[in-house]
C-alpha cells in the first residue's frame, strides 16, 4: 500500500512502460542484481562526476552513501514515530511477529490507514520543506505537483518540517511527557 501522493508516481511509471516489466534499464532490459548497485543505485544517490560540475554527464549527488538497508531502517523508525502498532510495522517490513503475538495480533484496516496517513503527512511535509529552486526542479520533472504544492501552501497551518511526527513538538526533538510510553 502506498500513500495516494506517491501512488501517482507509480501509476505514471506503469503508464509509461511498453513491456511487461516496470523497473528496467534505460534500454528496456531487465536490471540484473549483480550490477544494479554499481550501475544504477550508487550513481542515483552519489551522482555522476559529482566533483566535476562542468563535465559531460555530471549529475549532482542526492544522498551520498545511503543504502537499501538504511532506507529500510528509516522507514521502520518513521512508523514507530507515527505510532504504528508493531504488528503493522512487522507486516510492512515482511517480518513475522514472535511468540504468541503471532497467533493473536493481526493488522487491521485502521492500522493500515494509520501507516498510510503517516507516510502521506511526511511526503507533504517534505514538499513544503523544499527550497524554491528544489521545488522548481521537481515540478519540472513532475508537473502534477504544482497543484499539490499550491493546495498545501493554502492550508491554514503549514509548518514545513520534513521529518515531522505528530508526537514531536514543533521546534524540538523531544516528545511531550503525556505522549511518552511507559519507561521513558
Amino acid at each position: 500500500m502506498l500513500p495516494p501522493s506517491i501512488a501517482v508516481f507509480y501509476e505514471t511509471l506503469l503508464d509509461s512502460r511498453l513491456g511487461s516489466f516496470v523497473f528496467t534499464s534505460p534500454d528496456g532490459t531487465l536490471l540484473r542484481r549483480s550490477n544494479f548497485r554499481q550501475r544504477f543505485w550508487r550513481p542515483a544517490w552519489d551522482g555522476r562526476k559529482p566533483d566535476q560540475p562542468g563535465a559531460p554527464g555530471h549529475t549532482s549527488a542526492i544522498l551520498p552513501w545511503i543504502t537499501f538497508h538504511e532506507g529500510r531502517h528509516t522507514h521502520a523508525t518513521w512508523m514507530v514515530e507515527d505510532g504504528v502498532p508493531q504488528v503493522a510495522r512487522r507486516a510492512r517490513l515482511g517480518q513475522k511477529m514472535k511468540g504468541i503475538a503471532r497467533v493473536y495480533d493481526h493488522v487491521t484496516s485502521v492500522m493500515k490507514a494509520q501507516l498510510i496517513n503517516g507516510l502521506e503527512a511526511r511526503w507533504r511535509g517534505s514538499l513544503l520543506a523544499l527550497r524554491d529552486d528544489e521545488l522548481a526542479t521537481i515540478i519540472g520533472w513532475f508537473p502534477h505537483l504544482r497543484a499539490t504544492v499550491a493546495d498545501l501552501r493554502a492550508l491554514p497551518s503549514g509548518h514545513p518540517i520534513a521529518i515531522s511526527s505528530p508526537l514531536i513538538l514543533l521546534g524540538t526533538q523531544e516528545a511531550r511527557p503525556q505522549d511518552r510510553g511507559p519507561g521513558f
